[in-house]
């Protein structure tokens, strides 16, 4: 079961602020399943990190981030596939 974390939550845990959850949010960076609810699972708050880290760390623009971003998805799902692909082949040897 995924759990879910308020804003609040995060902004002391992190050292993240509201502003900025808001700002990904409203970018578009950040999609979770409730908008409403003031909650990010784990995985909203792993890319949160991740912005931060593009744009405090290493000076990537606003511009620059969701393409990043996208590319890192397409990664993730290539490597779903493969690893699914991956678990057919190695059935079919069986």
């Amino acid at each position: 079961m995924q759990e879910y974390y308020f804003y609040h939550e995060i902004t002391q845990t992190y050292q993240i602020s509201e502003k900025f959850i808001r700002d990904c949010l409203q970018k578009q960076w950040i999609e979770p399943l409730d908008k409403e609810a003031d909650k990010l699972a784990q995985e909203d708050i792993a890319r949160l990190l991740l912005i931060r880290d593009l744009i405090e760390d290493m000076g990537v623009n606003d511009e620059s981030v969701p393409v990043i971003l996208s590319l890192i998805d397409q990664i993730h799902a290539l490597k779903k596939r493969a690893r699914l692909f991956g678990e057919k082949v190695k059935e079919k040897s069986v």
